[in-house]
């Protein structure tokens, strides 16, 4: 019976000593190990194509390797981020919060540590990017404002201590380009803000070539950046890449129908956007069969946007007869107020639209 303890208690050391990960959960994880680099990128991959269940699962199970180390918590953050944003509803802020809460506390409590650890800065500082992006998207702009600061400065520490972690240049050159854009317009001259607009566009240049986890979520910030600088060609060849990449999801299909619309090209936009169309409508065919599940939410919002620059297009394609009937759709779409109110200046403009494509039919007829 000794002799059998013996054999257990040596077996035991042995599996302890060499076998660490399958004993117990890590304390903090490391990011160059490539298993912890592939779970990361296979969850970031499923996300972009919408499935969901399947990112879940993956950053659910980095958590559980390590339930005191942040970048679970934010990855499951940013995955319900994804997913709001993607079906336009705030289903999920309750986890989203809830993540970004608990990614906060640990990065936190890392640097408390170790006031070098780049890749707490790192996370920490995407916790306050994503909320900046959240409270902003809510129409909280002081919030988001004071929250991109904070993701700003925290950042830089990252980079103070690592030049090389290149992922913390997705955040900060979102922050520089669209502080410069957006907020002018709305706060008036700031004297913080500056135009930063070529610095934000390098950085998330620098993103997408170098960093380890975010080179996908940098081509689509990049995307919108050449949209707004009205660098059409480019922003749409990167967002045709991208949509070969991940011809699942709708992200890259929407960067790429805005980049043909803004770029006046009505017959390719209005082709892309009746293709999502048929990917909402499948959405809300969805929702309705499962009783309005808060799991599987309808999406009017984005409907509603679909609809509206397809009507658009068609004006501009001299296809009045077909702009009648969907800006009628639109009229006639019961709708929650909540929608109703979100989406209350595409719903002024159908009217508008519809008014005068009747005109020119109208004036068509007579002569």
């Amino acid at each position: 019976m000794i002799i059998h303890e013996k054999f257990v208690f040596l077996f035991l050391l042995i599996f302890l000593f060499f076998l660490p990960n399958l004993a117990f959960p890590q304390k903090h994880l490391d990011y160059q190990d490539e298993e912890i680099k592939k779970l990361i990128l296979e969850g970031i991959d499923a996300c972009f194509r919408e499935n969901y269940p399947l990112a879940e699962e993956k950053f659910e199970l980095i958590v559980s390797k390590a339930p005191q180390d942040p970048a679970g918590y934010l990855f499951l953050g940013m995955l319900y981020q994804a997913q709001m944003t993607d079906y336009e509803s705030d289903f999920k802020e309750k986890d989203f919060y809830e993540n970004i809460k608990i990614t906060k506390k640990y990065a936190n409590k890392r640097i408390r540590n170790n006031r070098k650890d780049a890749w707490a800065y790192l996370f920490l500082g995407n916790a306050y990017g994503a909320k900046a992006v959240y409270e902003a998207r809510k129409g909280n702009w002081w919030s988001g404002l004071n929250n991109g600061l904070k993701a700003k400065s925290v950042l830089k520490e990252a980079i103070k201590y690592d030049p090389e972690l290149y992922d913390a240049y997705v955040v900060l050159g979102s922050y520089h380009y669209w502080a410069s854009v957006v907020i002018p317009s709305w706060a008036g001259w700031l004297p913080f803000i500056g135009d930063k607009r070529e610095e934000g566009i390098n950085e998330m240049k620098l993103a997408q070539k170098k960093s380890i986890f975010s080179r996908d979520v940098a081509a689509n910030g990049l995307i919108w950046m050449y949209i707004n600088e009205k660098m059409f060609d480019r922003a749409i060849s990167l967002a045709q890449n991208m949509q070969n990449k991940y011809q699942e999801g709708k992200s890259f299909l929407w960067t790429l129908a805005t980049a043909y619309y803004e770029k006046s090209d009505w017959t390719n936009a209005l082709f892309l956007y009746r293709e999502i169309l048929g990917r909402i409508e499948s959405q809300i065919e969805a929702a309705t069969s499962s009783g309005n599940d808060p799991k599987n939410p309808s999406n009017y919002f984005n409907w509603i946007e679909c609809k509206f620059h397809i009507a658009s297009c068609l004006f501009n394609l001299g296809k009045f007869e077909e702009c009648i009937l969907i800006c009628e759709q639109i009229q006639n779409q019961q709708l929650d107020e909540k929608t109703k109110e979100r989406q209350k200046d595409k719903l002024k403009r159908t009217k508008r639209l519809l008014e005068k494509s009747l005109k020119v039919i109208g004036r068509a007829t007579k002569e």
